[in-house]
C-alpha cells in the first residue's frame, strides 16, 4: 500500500500531519488517583468505519474494506454510568477488518468481537494476578471477579445487545456473531439472567459519537479528544454542544436520500 500510494493517500496524510506534529510531545499519563488494584474494571472502546479502506490482494488494490479501532484500558467503576472517569490506557490499535462487511452493523460487530476477546484476556490476567482465577473455568471466574465494559457509539449494535429479546437479523452469519456477544451479556454459568448486571461480567455501554476516542483510529481526522485522554488520564464522555445539530443534519440527509430512492428507484429484479 505505501509503495503504491495515491493522491488521495497524500491528502489524508496531509490532513493528519498537523495533529501529529501538535501532539508529538504527548505521552501517556497514569494518575495516582486512577483505578486501584481491587476496584479496577477493564474497558474496551471500539469503533469501526464502514467501507472506507482498500486492501492489496495480489498486485491489485481492492476497495470496500472496513477499518476497526480499539483502545483498551483500566478504569474506575464510575465509568459504568458516569460521564467521566480516570483511566489507565493499556493498548490501542488500528487494523483492517479481514472479512468484507456488508453493512455498518456488521463492521461494528466485528470490531466489537475482536475487542471483547482482547479484553477478556486482559481481565483474566488481572484476576489471575489477584489469585482469584480458576484456570479450568477461567472465563467464568474472571467475569465473576472483574467487570468488562464494552464502549461503543453505534446505537443499533447497543440496542441489539441489551434488548431482552434478540432482534431479527437477515444475515445469518451476522446473527450468529451477535448471538455470541449477547451470550456474554445475558448468560451466567449456563443460566439466563433477567437484567444486564454492570457490577460484574460483561456490560455494553453506549456513548455519543462526539466522545468516541477510538474514532481517529478508523479515519483521517484530528485526534484531539483521544490525545487529551492519553495526556490527562481522564476519559470524558460528556457529549459536545454541537453533537445534536450534527446528528439532526445527518438524520435529515438519510431521510432525503431515502425519499430520493423511492422517487427514482433502481432496476429491481422480480421472479418471473
Amino acid at each position: 500500500m505505501i509503495g503504491r500510494g495515491t493522491v488521495k493517500d497524500l491528502r489524508e496524510c496531509n490532513r493528519v500531519l498537523p495533529c501529529a506534529k501538535k501532539h508529538s510531545d504527548t505521552g501517556t499519563f497514569f494518575s495516582s488517583e486512577g483505578p486501584t488494584w481491587t476496584d479496577a474494571v477493564v474497558v474496551e472502546i471500539y469503533d469501526a468505519n464502514f467501507c472506507n479502506e482498500m486492501q492489496e490482494i495480489g498486485m491489485e488494490l481492492v476497495g470496500g474494506r472496513s477499518q476497526q479501532g480499539h483502545v483498551a484500558c483500566l478504569a474506575k467503576p464510575e465509568l459504568l454510568n458516569g460521564n467521566s472517569a480516570m483511566i489507565h490506557p493499556i493498548v490501542w490499535s488500528s487494523t483492517l477488518i479481514k472479512r468484507v462487511c456488508r453493512s455498518t452493523l456488521m463492521a461494528e460487530t466485528f470490531a466489537m468481537q475482536k475487542g471483547t476477546g482482547q479484553g477478556a484476556r486482559i481481565r483474566a490476567a488481572f484476576v489471575d494476578a489477584r489469585s482469584l482465577l480458576d484456570i479450568q473455568r477461567w472465563q467464568e471466574t474472571s467475569s465473576d471477579n472483574m467487570s468488562h465494559v464494552w464502549v461503543a457509539d453505534y446505537e443499533s449494535l447497543y440496542e441489539h445487545l441489551v434488548s431482552p429479546k434478540m432482534n431479527s437479523v437477515v444475515n445469518m452469519r451476522l446473527a450468529i456473531d451477535l448471538s455470541a456477544l449477547r451470550q456474554l451479556v445475558w448468560e451466567r454459568d449456563g443460566e439466563r439472567t433477567q437484567i444486564v448486571d454492570s457490577r460484574r461480567a460483561d456490560c455494553p455501554r453506549w456513548i455519543d459519537t462526539s466522545t468516541m476516542i477510538a474514532e481517529p483510529l478508523t479515519k483521517a481526522m484530528a485526534g484531539d479528544r483521544m490525545m487529551v485522554a492519553l495526556d490527562t488520564g481522564v476519559l470524558d464522555l460528556q457529549r459536545t454542544p454541537e453533537s445534536p445539530a450534527i446528528k439532526a443534519r445527518s438524520r435529515e440527509a438519510r431521510q432525503n436520500a431515502k425519499k430520493a430512492e423511492q422517487r427514482f428507484p433502481l432496476f429491481r429484479f422480480t421472479d418471473s
